[in-house]
């Protein structure tokens, strides 16, 4: 008996065009082929995937690329991420996952009433011998994230669709693209009146040059989109493991301090505290404090103590006040800046921490030193515009640390699209972690 799934069929069907590709290719083949790639993307995708994808796909085009390889899908990016940026502004998802919407769908014309909306910019249907569609809005984002069209002029939720009307998608599109477009629209004019210099300092990035602010005193300065920033922060590892899924914890457990007045874990620039939160709830047992830290402004309002965890106001650019803690663990913190100010942040870290004792955690990607993921490619060009930052390969990680007395002890990781948890511990006899 043969079993027969749709993503089977998606994958029998490419394979089909593939070959009439290959042998006598014809541009309504070669259409087909590029639809049904794009199709298939969006069925293997989680909704958490599609949702990334769709906030840092901008960067495929603002760049200056080799006309070789220049794709002509890259062009479609700035239009379409406006595009979902204003239907996430008007609600649109919401309204299709209203209960009385799910099945049945809403027309071009009822969304235009229900949003306010002028028709002409959401979807009217205008009659040219057969009616056709001029959805300017939904045509950009129905066929690459959350809708799908049974009928002519209709838009109905798909599996994708949730994932945009929540803390992911919903907060995530409009922070993203109002924190990084501005820079860069700009960052081709940047590089050229920096004789294409790779930007080092934090205070000179591209973002500083574009907007006259660092990325974080945008966001201090725009306090709704430091709500956004924070919302999403704490949703976008939605339907993924966390780190402590990956990462074998039990390597921290064997010797560590049983005294209630020790430190386990330090989360250094932990946010709102959403990882520590987790962990202590999937190891409550663990020996130790939980510590969480942050800016004032940042951690102003979190309350850990029920959760036993103590919040600490503290900048990782000072020396850490908290000594000899198990494990100082640091999520997604050193691509936000460049080596210089990574080694001021681990040397402070490092001053802390008990000899033979104490362990760094950091979650971060680990890029390979050639051919890497687009998704990342991307961050690190996102990165670099907004402070100087980068997407380190394993050599640069190796360098990073190592030049300030540290060395890998492990890297894991489930998938390159994926973080790593890279444990760190001082290299022995090194002097270099004292300078």
């Amino acid at each position: 008996m043969t079993v027969t799934t749709p993503l089977y069929a998606m994958v029998n069907r490419l394979g089909q065009l593939a070959l009439r590709e290959g042998t006598k290719p014809f541009p309504q083949s070669h259409f087909e082929l590029l639809q049904t790639l794009d199709q298939l993307r969006l069925m293997v995708e989680t909704p958490t995937e599609t949702v990334l994808r769709l906030i840092y796909q901008v960067q495929r085009s603002t760049g200056e690329f080799d006309k070789s390889i220049l794709d002509l899908t890259d062009f479609l990016q700035p239009p379409q991420n406006a595009a979902l940026r204003t239907v996430i502004d008007l609600g649109i998802f919401p309204l299709l996952m209203e209960k009385q919407n799910r099945d049945v769908g809403l027309s071009a014309a009822q969304l235009a009433e229900k949003t306010g909306a002028d028709p002409d910019l959401i979807g009217m249907a205008h009659a040219l011998g057969n009616s056709c569609g001029n959805d300017k809005l939904l045509s950009m984002v129905r066929t690459d994230s959350g809708l799908h069209t049974p009928t002519t002029e209709v838009y109905c939720a798909n599996d994708k669709t949730p994932a945009l009307t929540q803390p992911i998608g919903r907060d995530g599109v409009p922070c993203i693209y109002d924190l990084t477009v501005p820079t860069l629209s700009k960052l081709p004019e940047y590089l050229r009146t920096h004789d294409y210099i790779n930007p080092q300092e934090y205070a000179h990035s591209p973002m500083q040059w574009a907007v006259g602010q660092s990325q974080f005193e945008w966001l201090a300065n725009n306090k709704q989109h430091q709500a956004l920033f924070n919302s999403y922060m704490a949703s976008r590892r939605q339907g993924r493991p966390m780190w402590f899924d990956v990462y074998p914890v039990e390597r921290l457990l064997g010797h560590a301090t049983p005294c209630e007045d020790s430190v386990f874990l330090v989360d250094v620039g932990g946010n709102k505290g959403h990882d520590l939160s987790r962990f202590r709830q999937r190891y409550s047992h663990l020996p130790g404090r939980m510590v969480l830290q942050d800016l004032p402004k940042v951690v102003e309002g979190v309350s850990g103590r029920d959760g036993g965890i103590d919040v600490m106001g503290y900048s990782f650019l000072d020396p850490q006040p908290v000594q000899g803690a198990r494990a100082y663990y640091f999520r997604a913190i050193f691509h936000d800046w460049p080596d210089h100010i990574c080694q001021q942040i681990l040397r402070n870290t490092i001053a802390a921490m008990a000899p033979d004792y104490s362990r760094i955690l950091i979650v971060d990607f680990v890029l390979p030193d050639t051919d890497a993921p687009l998704m990342q490619a991307a961050l690190d060009i996102q990165m670099m515009s907004i402070g100087a930052g980068v997407e380190r390969s394993e050599r640069q990680w190796k360098d990073l640390l190592h030049s300030v007395g540290l060395e890998i002890a492990g890297v894991w990781k489930q998938s390159p699209a994926m973080e790593s948890i890279i444990e760190v511990v001082p290299i022995k006899n090194s002097v270099a972690g004292t300078r």
